[in-house]
């Protein structure tokens, strides 16, 4: 694996490149990595696409080497920056994921420091702003702040230890060079200013409704769960659904890596044990068509994370003409559905509940498509062009000042 330093002077020959000219903004968009292909790497594609098509240039500073071509392959046609640069051919692989994690943060805080040092014409905008949330001029939180997760509820005390001193060492940089924070939803932006205590703006991630919301129907009872293959995304809780709520087939379809071997070994043993093989599917790695494919059938879209900031492909579904059933917490409720159960979708508290609220919907046609309806119309508040409006705002405004 090469090291930083060999990586050096490839890196500084890319930013003493960043002269700027007349007209043309140099802009420096930065992600630990794109590899996992979540809905924070979709936000930085999309905030690169808008970027270039604003005819700005755009350079993209990772800790590890992306792979192109798996990501066309999951999200589609996508846009690439002007050029890149990286710490690491591929990401650093131990038998430990918290290791894994924190060796990547620890590359990440060096990059971008070594990016505020060099001293160029260039905006540098952060959009991994949960891990590190200063020292570029613009951070955008696509996910709960590391160091505020000792607030929520259900964090355990080995997670909620650490939270409390990164939150500690992260405060000397708040003060050092603080970045304008943007928030991808008002739940998140909620925890920010209760942690952080620095003003925050809301913009809420991009999604292409225009893409999904002309897809050709045929409803099937099938339940679908679009989620990464990691043990944060509590897929078990699928499983457990699916032994009580028996009028359906289930599908969880994602992105899957290096690190998602034993959670896929773990669901399908669990699997196995409530005796539900033959009525939950699991989908790794493929094309988007399929995942477009399956929510062009899907009657209901399920998510199982807890406290989750927003939810982009709980918008996706919507839009699909899907109904959403969500956990009872996070923006997928409190921004997304707006907290009004049965309107756009509805929200549940237990795997009982969400497995009852999920038979009704299967077995009632007619309710389902009516809320189908209202979910479809209120995905519009999500589109993508509101997304870019809104951050090349901020950065007109931030370049300015």
């Amino acid at each position: 694996m090469p090291s930083f330093g060999c990586r050096s002077k490839q890196i500084l020959e890319v930013l003493l490149s960043l002269e700027g000219s007349d007209g043309i903004l140099e802009v420096v968009v930065t992600h630990i990595s794109l590899n996992s292909a979540g809905g924070g790497e979709l936000v930085c594609l999309s905030l690169i696409k808008a970027l270039r098509n604003s005819g700005n240039r755009v350079t993209l500073a990772t800790v590890d080497k992306t792979d192109w071509l798996r990501l066309k392959k999951i999200f589609g046609k996508i846009t690439v920056p002007d050029q890149e640069f990286y710490v690491l051919s591929y990401s650093p692989r131990t038998s430990l994921g918290t290791v894994n994690s924190a060796l990547l943060v620890a590359l990440f805080w060096a990059e971008l420091l070594l990016l505020r040092l060099i001293k160029r014409h260039y905006l540098m905008i952060n959009t991994c702003g949960e891990k590190v949330n200063s020292i570029a001029d613009i951070a955008y939180f696509n996910g709960i702040p590391l160091r505020c997760a000792f607030l929520l509820r259900g964090t355990n005390a080995k997670r909620r230890c650490l939270s409390i001193l990164y939150n500690l060492f992260s405060k000397t940089f708040d003060k050092i060079n603080p970045s304008l924070i943007v928030a991808n939803s008002r739940f998140n932006k909620g925890l920010i200013q209760k942690c952080i205590k620095n003003p925050a703006v809301v913009v809420y991630p991009p999604v292409n409704v225009q893409r999904f919301r002309d897809l050709k129907r045929k409803s099937e009872d099938i339940v679908l769960t679009y989620s990464q293959y990691v043990p944060t995304q509590n897929l078990g809780c699928v499983a457990r659904i699916a032994k009580i709520a028996q009028e359906a087939n289930f599908v969880i379809i994602g992105p899957s890596g290096s690190t998602s071997k034993n959670t896929l070994k773990e669901l399908h043993a669990l699997a196995s044990q409530l005796s539900i093989r033959d009525r939950v599917t699991f989908l790794t790695n493929q094309p988007f068509s399929r995942y477009i494919e399956l929510l062009s059938i899907a009657k209901v879209f399920l998510r199982t994370l807890q406290n989750e900031p927003f939810g982009i492909s709980v918008v996706e579904a919507m839009a699909a003409g899907c109904v959403p059933v969500v956990p009872s917490n996070g923006g997928t409720w409190y921004d997304i559905l707006d907290q009004k159960q049965g309107k756009y979708g509805y929200s549940y508290r237990s795997v009982e509940e969400a497995a009852e609220i999920i038979d009704m919907l299967i077995e009632d046609d007619r309710l389902r498509l009516e809320i189908s309806k209202r979910a479809a119309q209120r995905a519009h508040e999500f589109e993508i062009s509101i997304f870019d409006r809104k951050i090349l705002g901020i950065i007109e405004k931030t370049v300015s000042s």
